[in-house]
């Protein structure tokens, strides 16, 4: 409906005319605080995927007014309010899956007012994630609508269409494909529009009510659980500009024994600690490092730590190294808490004190000494089990520091316009946009000189050949190549070996695995060539899933969720061995994002791509055993995805009380290692027996020969 604070004298048609209201020049936009919000409006936007009917993949409920300004035909200006219908025609695109970045509604309507204007009057909201799919947010809206005269009496540009955008983002909301959620809020909240003419009158949206889900959209239409907004409302801005304002920067400085500033840091951190209930199920205690927090630590000339302690029992630690006297690098972080129930509410066991160290990851944010550390982009990092960071505004510098304030900045690579993504348990690879002058190698380098230049020098950061886009090759006139003697190369690590658990309902374990993955995927890079990205499943990856009598499955999920591999079990009754069913992995589903410090000069930069085989028979032992394989077992899941598998041992079902593996059933590459020599020494010793035979029958024929010959 369309109401109003005076309304004129003025011919009505139908029944329009008689709701319409409008405010005299320079009245003030919006409702009264006891007027009631307009009704709520309930919209769905569906969409087909390439099999199947269509479904949900947008949803939203809305209870929100216009208030638009307009020029009179005396110069004056006017203001009209009126209620976005809850018939709304529905409209836009949307993302069925996981790989599209925005997701678009249009809400059209104007008939059910008489005026037979299907669609004069509107509002497109426009939603979009983050580049790694983790939050979600209203990047951009839109209000369209026409002069009817007998709405906006006096119009000076009578019968015209207007249209104006709030570029202002909200709704900033965190989402993932295995933890989504919605976005809710029944306070106020008001867009102001802009228009291509400067001149044209103030115009609004009041939003009473909103609960809105863009992606991730469960298959029965229904929200998920929603996070709510704050009860101070504020426009958030987007992840690539500041922080939330719920994630405060603070500026820390450590001083020497001189009292000297030796390390300064200055980071927005947010902390999301895994713990386990009472119930047995696992929560997440959210909390953010304080401005105020206590500085200890020490510095030196190849090692500096800073200890940041605060509430009570809480503390976060770096220590930083200088490999050589050229860079220094991150390498160790710890992270410690206190389940204090008023963080940890229902904790398990509350008042319990927890570290947790990060130590064997790659090395971060390497930067040459005498410089610090920039990036204001988000990034994502774990430590240990249960710890994830998510920091922004980071700029820190623990070496050759000549002041209370930052030396040059090295910018990380995601800060950059074409790598602009926050990157998730990235190796923070050195900028190398700089001149010849300042292009020498960092670390272990390799320099490489090509037949095709002249000389061109590729560094090398840990074993990563470093390829960015802003590198720039600069000849080197009457260069000699120089052939040198490479050292040897370091044999590539094996993936680590991670222990891995599903419990049921009352705690206990019903699936156990152990093994070693490390994944193989075929990607296109920017110069259209096909490319293999290869990464391990750490040890830390969060095991999910759930166990059934014939049926179980277990869920790997590491890299803050950006990467999961799925195994369903199945348990086949008709088939027989030793007097019980088999069990084996019948399927394998595998997630991942192209995340640019695994998938080095993707063409789709975080990219969301996903791959599934359901017609997998591997790993297959009676029901009542476990399944165990240290030799190394290639399986390939599509053409371009493989997995390496080694050292595994698997039980789905029929898991002991004591939460340890029934006996185990070794897999045939095992066993033939052992059957192997002994086939070749049983053939070499029947190939001796042979020789040994046909030594003999010859030498007696020819004794039987020279007899012959003696007698004649």
């Amino acid at each position: 409906m369309f109401s109003m604070t005076m309304c004129p004298k003025m011919s009505l048609i139908p029944t329009i005319l008689a709701v319409l209201c409008v405010s005299s020049a320079g009245a003030s936009v919006g409702l009264a605080a006891d007027e009631p919000a307009p009704p709520v409006g309930h919209f769905v936007l569906t969409k087909k995927p390439l099999v199947g009917k269509p479904e949900p993949c947008l949803l939203l409920d809305i209870s929100a007014m216009f208030h638009v300004g307009y020029a009179k035909t005396d110069n004056t200006t006017a203001t009209v309010s009126f209620a976005l219908s809850n018939n709304s025609m529905v409209s836009g695109d949307c993302s069925h899956l996981t790989d599209e970045r925005h997701a678009q509604l249009n809400l059209g309507f104007g008939s059910e007012y008489g005026l037979g204007l299907d669609g004069t009057f509107g509002l497109e909201l426009t939603f979009e994630r983050n580049g790694i799919f983790t939050h979600f947010y209203l990047s951009d809206a839109t209000m369209y609508y026409k002069l009817v005269p007998d709405m906006f009496p006096d119009a000076k540009d009578a019968n015209t269409t207007s249209s104006g955008s709030s570029k202002e983002q909200f709704f900033y909301t965190s989402s993932n494909a295995f933890a989504p959620h919605s976005y809710s809020c029944d306070k106020p909240q008001t867009m102001e529009f802009t228009f291509s003419k400067s001149s044209m009158p103030k115009s609004t949206l009041t939003i009473h009510s909103i609960h809105v889900q863009p992606f991730y959209v469960p298959h029965d239409g229904k929200f998920s659980p929603a996070e709510t907004c704050p009860d101070l409302i504020t426009t958030t801005p987007g992840p690539y500009t500041t922080p939330s304002p719920l994630i405060p920067v603070g500026h820390f400085s450590l001083n020497d024994t001189k009292g000297n500033p030796c390390f300064l840091l200055s980071v927005g951190m947010e902390f999301r600690v895994e713990y386990e209930g009472k119930d047995n199920t696992t929560y997440n205690a959210t909390y953010v490092l304080p401005r105020n927090s206590t500085v200890g630590g020490a510095c030196g000339d190849s090692k500096a730590t800073i200890a940041l302690s605060f509430f009570k029992g809480f503390n976060f630690t770096v220590t930083f190294k200088t490999p050589d006297t050229s860079i220094f690098e991150l390498v160790r972080a710890s992270v410690g808490y206190v389940r204090d129930p008023k963080l940890f509410p229902d904790a398990k066991s509350p008042g319990t004190a927890v570290n947790e160290e990060q130590t064997d990851g790659p090395s971060l944010f390497v930067t040459e000494v005498g410089k610090s550390y920039l990036c204001k982009s988000l990034q994502f990092f774990d430590v240990g089990s249960t710890v994830h960071l998510m920091v922004s505004d980071l700029q820190v510098q623990p070496f050759a520091v000549n002041s209370t304030n930052f030396s040059e900045a090295s910018e990380c690579a995601q800060d950059f316009p074409s790598t602009m993504m926050p990157i998730q348990n990235a190796t923070t690879i050195l900028p190398l946009n700089t001149t010849a002058a300042t292009m020498a190698p960092i670390g272990n380098v390799t320099t490489v000189l090509p037949s095709n230049i002249t000389a061109t020098l590729v560094p090398i950061l840990n074993g990563t050949t470093v390829n960015p886009s802003n590198v720039t090759v600069v000849p080197i006139e009457n260069a000699t190549t120089i052939m040198t003697t490479p050292k040897p190369t370091t044999p590539p690590k094996e993936p680590p070996q991670g222990h891995f658990e599903v419990k049921d309902k009352n705690g206990n374990a019903c699936l156990l695995a152990n093994m070693s993955l490390q994944f193989s995927i075929n990607y296109t890079k920017t110069d259209k060539k096909k490319h293999t990205g290869v990464f391990d499943l750490p040890k830390t990856a969060k095991a999910t899933g759930f166990c059934g009598s014939d049926n179980s499955s277990l869920t790997l999920t590491f890299h803050d969720d950006n990467f999961n591999v799925t195994f369903d079990f199945v348990k086949d009754k008709k088939v027989k061995g030793n007097g019980v069913s088999r069990f084996n992995v019948s399927t394998i589903e595998i997630s991942y994002t192209e995340i640019p410090s695994i998938f080095h000069g993707t063409n789709s930069p975080d990219a969301r791509r996903h791959v599934t085989n359901s017609t997998m028979d591997i790993f297959s032992a009676d029901a009542d055993k476990s399944y165990k394989c240290n030799a190394d077992v290639d399986i390939t899941v599509t053409k371009d995805v493989s997995i390496l598998a080694s050292h595994v041992q698997l039980q789905p079902f029929g898991v002991e009380k004591s939460g340890k593996f029934s006996s185990a059933e070794e897999c045939s590459e095992d066993s033939g290692s052992n059957t192997v020599p002994v086939i070749i020494g049983v053939v070499v010793g029947v190939v001796v027996v042979v020789v040994f035979v046909a030594y003999i029958v010859v030498s007696k024929r020819k004794a039987s020969t020279a007899k012959f010959t003696t007698l004649n």
